[in-house]
């Protein structure tokens, strides 16, 4: 019951409590007014109109409170405030554990089998949980199911499914056993054999994350292991003919070897597979699942280059490169320690890194080459943050993912934040770290203006950036004037005015636009330009004019004006160009 209802229901009890001893005294008044004609006092009329105010004001907030749409004047005494305060309370508990048990059946319909999309003893549990979400979804405020609080208990069958998949190494052996032989009576015992070794995962968690550094360039998704049909399989005849070109998933395994006097008629390419250890790979063979062991993969462009080494559960110490996926997948093994070194060294950049480790917690920052975690203490990593240190660090951005136990890839993370569990007990199985060049820090594509100038006498001439656009000692004014920048540059553009006698100040203009006039003999006083657009604050404008009487103004930047106003004094030529920022 939400305080709300708690305070309103403690005011009905206090006005029960006042009306009465309230309707004894006025009994009594009401007596002496009829036998002496001696009226009621003013302190209990005072009480009257008091309670009366209270009364209503409590009714008002019955209502509002209830989103009722009962007239007032239907409630009317103080026992049908406290009815159906009541009443809306109980319906409130009720839809908080109808939501409660809805997100519960979510999570179950989740449940994926991690090799078979038809299993079907998790196929009987998802339809079951489909009949509860239907019939809860149905189900009224003030009518809640009969399986709903089951299922937010953890009693429901439902429930003990998702239990059992969700927390397999927090649960004690009592609970297990309680668990799984309420699974096993309602759905069969093969599906509890699947739970329990470990071949049913939460396939999706959503997870709100916060803003995040995007990755200056991002690395291609990595291929994951589906259950869903393998594509058609793709045959290239031997021969001479020429194979088409054929694009293949990472990690070839080639299972078997034709006999030496056998000749190889196709060759097949299926997708990339996991690979029993039972079979036994060799240097030749005619099946191929997936790209050579020898093709690497494509580093990020401008990316450097870092050295993973992790701990694997029952592995030892295994080395990895920028991108590459350090670790295990449904295998269950945890990272227990890793280390990451820049490799080659980059002076002014060093990569420090910190974890969360069962029963140790938070570890502090570390330096790059020290381990996080331990060797030979069966300690899990549950998280971990990267950071970048040094007189260069700001001039990079360093990226990281986790794949974790019962959630699956993490979101990429960067410069510090944490990612991973605390307090929930789950495994890290892997990492993939990369470090790019920052965003801020990619050098800017140099910005070339032409400037075309309507001078009197003359007409329309053309000049690049950096060229002096009009006329000196000549007397000729220069009457308008448009500015491009040329070649353009994406999410950049420029905008100018000009002081025009006889007009004033003309409003902002967009780039290849005439600021002034052409044929009105209109001579320009002064002007001045800017840069707009995401790139805007990358670069800067900068411009000067040789002015009647005046000469060569100083240099002039983003947007200040440049000239005279009221003088009668004549623009002669400018010069404009833009310069990256430094």
């Amino acid at each position: 019951m939400e305080l709300a209802h708690k305070d309103l229901l403690q005011q009905i009890a206090r006005l029960s409590e006042t009306y009465a001893n309230l309707a004894d005294r006025l009994s009594q008044a009401a007596k002496q007014l009829q036998e002496s004609g001696l009226p009621p006092s003013d302190s209990l009329l005072q009480e009257v109109a008091a309670y009366s105010r209270n009364f209503a004001a409590v009714q008002k907030q019955a209502l509002e409170l209830n989103k009722s749409a009962i007239a007032p004047g239907e409630i009317a005494s103080l026992k049908d405030i406290q009815n159906l305060v009541e009443t809306a309370a109980a319906s409130e508990g009720k839809a908080e554990i109808r939501d409660a048990a809805l997100k519960v059946i979510d999570r179950v319909l989740a449940i994926a089998h991690r090799e078979q999309s038809d299993f079907a003893p998790l196929q009987s549990v998802h339809a079951r949980a489909r009949e509860l979400q239907r019939a809860i979804s149905e189900s009224t405020p003030t009518q809640l199911h009969s399986d709903a609080e089951s299922l937010v208990s953890g009693k429901h069958p439902v429930s003990a499914v998702l239990a059992l998949v969700e927390q397999q190494d927090k649960l004690d052996d009592e609970q297990w056993v309680i668990l799984e032989e309420t699974v096993s009576a309602a759905f069969g015992k093969q599906i509890a054999v699947a739970i329990s070794r470990g071949k049913l995962t939460i396939a999706e968690m959503v997870k709100a994350a916060p803003a995040k550094v995007e990755p200056a360039f991002k690395p291609a998704p990595e291929q994951k292991i589906s259950a869903e049909p393998l594509p058609e399989v793709i045959v290239i005849p031997s021969g001479n003919v020429a194979p088409k070109q054929v694009t293949v998933a990472p990690q070839i395994q080639i299972l078997e070897s034709p006999a030496p006097s056998v000749p190889m008629h196709e060759v097949i390419i299926v997708p990339s597979v996991e690979v029993p250890k039972s079979l036994q790979t060799t240097g030749s063979g005619n099946i191929v699942f997936g790209a050579p062991r020898d093709i690497q993969q494509a580093p990020v462009e401008g990316g450097l280059g870092i050295k993973v080494l992790v701990h694997i559960q029952g592995i030892g110490d295994r080395t990895f490169g920028a991108q590459e996926y350090a670790g295990s997948k449904g295998q269950g093994r945890r990272v227990e320690g890793f280390q990451i070194n820049i490799d080659p060294p980059i002076a002014g950049l060093n990569v420090e890194y910190m974890a969360h480790v069962e029963g140790v917690g938070d570890t502090p920052w570390l330096s790059q080459g020290e381990l996080a975690g331990f060797r030979g203490q069966a300690k899990r990593i549950e998280g971990f943050a990267v950071r970048l240190s040094g007189p260069q660090a700001d001039k990079y951005d360093v990226f990281y993912s986790a794949h974790i136990q019962n959630i699956g890839d993490s979101d990429v993370s960067s410069n510090g934040e944490y990612c991973g569990t605390r307090g929930k007990a789950l495994r890290i199985e892997g990492i993939k770290v990369w470090i790019a060049p920052s965003a801020s820090s990619q050098a800017v594509a140099p910005v070339g203006l032409k400037v075309l100038a309507h001078i009197q006498g003359i007409g329309d001439r053309t000049f690049s950036d950096r060229e002096y656009a009009g006329t000196k000692a000549q007397g000729r004014r220069v009457e308008g004037f448009q500015i491009k920048i040329e070649p353009p540059v994406a999410d950049l553009n420029l905008q100018y005015m000009a002081h025009v006698e006889g007009v004033g100040d003309t409003a902002w203009i967009s780039e290849g636009e005439l600021a002034g006039f052409r044929g009105k003999a209109k001579r320009i006083e002064g002007f001045a330009a800017r840069l707009t657009g995401p790139q805007a604050d990358k670069y800067d404008v900068f411009y000067t004019a040789h002015i009647q009487n005046v000469g060569d103004t100083p240099v002039t930047a983003n947007g200040q004006y440049c000239g005279t106003r009221g003088k009668g004094l004549r623009v002669e030529g400018m010069t404009v160009w833009v310069e990256p920022k430094a």
